[in-house]
């Protein structure tokens, strides 16, 4: 039998031609390298991007401080000469080149007079072009129809445009006040844009300027006369000895050491004369109005405590509706304290047991937010000043949150503040109830110090809406009181909000907003704060330039347009005069059927007092 040969089989150590060949790259590997060496380049340009953009920030923010300084400097000289009515110290501020258009000498036209107040408009005679020689004789005019200034100052409010060639143009508020050579008393307030050049020692000058508004106010000065010494009122106010202590020192936000203080008034024995109680850092005082200007001071007699450190609120009314008013009195440090009056012009501490929330407790009111007939309370909190500060000064929201008490009767309250949706978390000072849209509930207008304000619509169904942003009312500033009022005599209600007007520290400019934005990447807080960056945006569009302007407006007057929503008219209304306006109310002094405005001023003077 045949044998088939079998084939040989070659083997791959003898074989070159079956070796196994050489591996190739994967083609991952070739693109993950090159992704790397792609974001390697990207990102050391974005950080390259980013050092310049920072770096100009810097610069530029350092510099807008640099004129900021000089030009409240030249301010305060400008305010000097005419306070000393120095004529040459004054034409020294202009340039020799001043030249102006549609300038000419100041005149005062009449727009009212009653109860011996006049006011005058300025006006501009024979209007046209101006030069040094003519503002000479401008300021021989004004001078000659000023006896003494005492207090002068003017206040920068914005800088409009900063050029390339040491010019600037900047918006400008100028305040006097006096008497006139008849020895009237005398008040004055103008607005002006100044154009300015620099020498390039920051030294300025003026080449022209434009009066856009004034208005001058005189009288006798005898409208009210202070008779405090003879009506027995002898409260003297203090500040909080509780802040010294170490339990509740404010070690991080020490400023809260000037933060105590209360007043209200009512006819809290029903005599038909209203009476008057103050609470402040030590104390607490009740003073019965016994008619004809006289009071007495009947705190022990009442049975109210006469040393209650830490006082910042105080709200007389009737909360459990036997017809006299209870008193509430608020606190930042320790318990808040209830008194029930007793109708027989005595209070007795029912405290315990009432429910009463929060410390650090700095503003409330009281209305009946859920129409059941019992009047609850809203109350307004600040921050923790022992371990807090506020997070910007321009969008602080991290206050202690305000708390809304419910009246269950019986002297007896119920935290309601999460299911009706105002904690808010701004750092409030004024508190508001009103019925703005006329829908039969109360609504809630809050002022905040440090941030926006909020306008809180009451839904009648326990739970309320933060309505500000689409009723025009938000607010971005240093709000420090709120209240409603029908100023313009349409029947509904408008909004005033007093705060703070002075652009001497803050200068409105982009620069503000981005660096603090720098501020917020470098440290690393910038997930932290984004949300308030969110906020803004929403509000301003990106239009962050207005952003200073907002924060320093001062004063707010929003007119209900009767379709829940509000228009500013501030400006045109002229009710933000520069200042740190606490506390405000609209009530009709002159008995003419138009709600007035009063509003207290006033802050703690440095070594500058023309700072402020």
């Amino acid at each position: 039998m045949a044998t088939i040969p079998v084939p040989e089989t070659k083997s791959p150590d003898n074989d070159p031609q079956a070796a196994t060949p050489p591996k190739k790259p994967r083609r991952w590997r070739k693109w993950l390298l090159r992704s790397l060496v792609v974001l390697f380049v990207v990102a050391t340009g974005l950080s390259v991007w980013a050092k310049v953009s920072f770096d100009r920030i810097e610069r530029q923010a350092g510099r807008i401080s640099e004129i900021g300084i000089s030009v409240n400097q030249f301010l305060k000289a400008y305010a000097n000469a005419l306070k000393e009515k120095d004529l040459d110290g004054l034409l020294a501020l202009y340039d020799d080149q001043y030249a102006a258009e549609d300038e000419g000498l100041w005149s005062e036209q009449l727009q009212s007079e009653r109860d011996g107040v006049r006011v005058y408009e300025w006006m501009i005679e024979d209007p046209g072009a101006f030069n040094l020689a003519d503002v000479r004789r401008q300021a021989e005019n004004y001078f000659s129809r000023i006896g003494e200034i005492d207090k002068g100052k003017f206040k920068l409010s914005a800088i409009q445009e900063l050029g390339d060639d040491g010019s600037a143009v900047i918006g400008c508020v100028l305040w006097l006040r006096g008497s006139t050579p008849h020895e009237e008393t005398l008040e004055s307030r103008t607005w002006f844009q100044l154009s300015l050049r620099s020498d390039g020692e920051d030294m300025w000058k003026i080449t022209s300027k434009r009066m856009l508004y004034g208005q001058t106010v005189r009288g006798t000065g005898q409208g009210f006369t202070d008779i405090t010494h003879a009506t027995g009122i002898d409260f003297a106010a203090c500040h909080n000895p509780m802040l010294n202590e170490p339990e509740w020192r404010p070690t991080a936000f020490g400023i809260m050491k000037y933060s105590s203080g209360a007043v209200c008034t009512a006819d809290y024995d029903n005599d038909g004369w209203v009476d008057l109680l103050f609470s402040d850092g030590g104390s607490t005082r009740l003073y019965r109005n016994l008619g004809e200007a006289r009071f007495e001071d009947v705190t022990s007699r009442a049975g109210l405590p006469l040393e209650m450190k830490g006082g910042t609120l105080a709200l007389m009314v009737d909360l459990d509706n036997d017809g006299d008013k209870d008193l509430l009195l608020c606190r930042g440090t320790g318990e808040n304290r209830l008194f029930r009056n007793e109708g027989d012009g005595t209070f007795t501490d029912v405290t315990a047991g009432a429910g009463l929330q929060g410390i650090w407790i700095a503003t409330g009111a009281a209305a009946d937010y859920n129409n059941d007939g019992l009047v609850d309370i809203y109350l307004g909190r600040y921050l923790d000043p022992r371990t807090n500060i506020p997070t910007t000064s321009f969008y602080t929201r991290n206050s202690e949150g305000n708390t809304l008490l419910r009246n269950d009767g019986n002297l007896h309250f119920t935290d309601v503040t999460a299911q009706a949706g105002v904690r808010d978390g701004g750092l409030a000072l004024g508190i508001a109830w009103g019925d703005y849209d006329e829908d039969g509930f109360q609504d809630i207008y809050v002022a905040n110090d440090f941030g926006r304000n909020a306008l809180f619509k009451n839904h009648g169904d326990g739970t309320f809406s933060d309505v500000s942003q689409e009723t025009g009312t938000t607010g971005i500033g240093y709000g420090m009181s709120s209240q409603f009022a029908d100023i313009d005599n349409d029947g509904d209600l408008d909004i005033y909000m007093a705060g703070v007007h002075s652009g001497q520290r803050w200068l409105g400019n982009s620069a503000t907003i981005h660096r603090y934005l720098l501020s917020s990447v470098r440290q690393g807080t910038i997930w932290e704060d984004y949300p308030t960056f969110k906020e803004l945006h929403e509000l301003l569009g990106g239009q962050w330039k207005k952003l200073g302007e907002e924060v320093l407006k001062g004063n707010m007057l929003m007119l209900n347009n009767g379709d829940g929503t509000f228009a500013d008219v501030t400006e045109q209304s002229r009710v933000n005069p520069h200042g740190w306006y606490w506390s405000s109310c609209m009530f009709d002094f002159d008995n003419d059927g138009r709600q007035d405005i009063y509003t207290a001023n006033g802050w703690i003077t440095g070594l500058q007092p023309d700072d402020l």
